[in-house]
């Protein structure tokens, strides 16, 4: 069985910032739930942040890694904003019409749409800047 050949393959710089992203959103992620993982400035902005977060940090996830591995494997970036247009859409329909398992909320549809936005902006600079062909493949 061959191996999947990568067309491009990710500058050191894109890696460690790929990481440190997922990291931060982690982070993020888990101060739901882990009170020292908190950050007090950010709720006395924003009381209700950390119920919130799971949407920004969901939407995150799956279109920076999916994204990602789409750009080493050089499909056009214009399936890749596809993708994020359909997480977007996702979002809003399920926090405005869909109440299963969920409570309507537009402010969580708002956390999904940053966290897609925030990927979009890592993948649109990581597909300008941020690879190298593969020379292997």
């Amino acid at each position: 069985m061959d191996a999947v050949k990568f067309k491009y393959i990710p500058k050191i710089s894109t890696a460690l910032t790929f990481l440190f992203l997922l990291v931060v959103v982690m982070l993020l992620f888990l101060g739901r739930t882990v009170d020292f993982l908190k950050f007090d400035f950010i709720t006395q902005q924003y009381p209700d942040f950390y119920f919130n977060i799971s949407n920004l940090a969901i939407s995150y996830f799956i279109y920076a890694s999916i994204g990602y591995l789409w750009l080493m494997l050089g499909i056009n970036f214009k399936f890749i904003n596809f993708l994020g247009i359909f997480l977007i859409l996702a979002n809003l329909i399920y926090e405005l019409w869909i109440p299963v398992l969920n409570t309507p909320d537009l402010i969580d549809a708002y956390f999904g749409f940053a966290g897609t936005l925030v990927a979009f902006i890592f993948l649109l600079l990581t597909s300008k800047y941020g690879l190298n062909i593969n020379t292997q493949a």
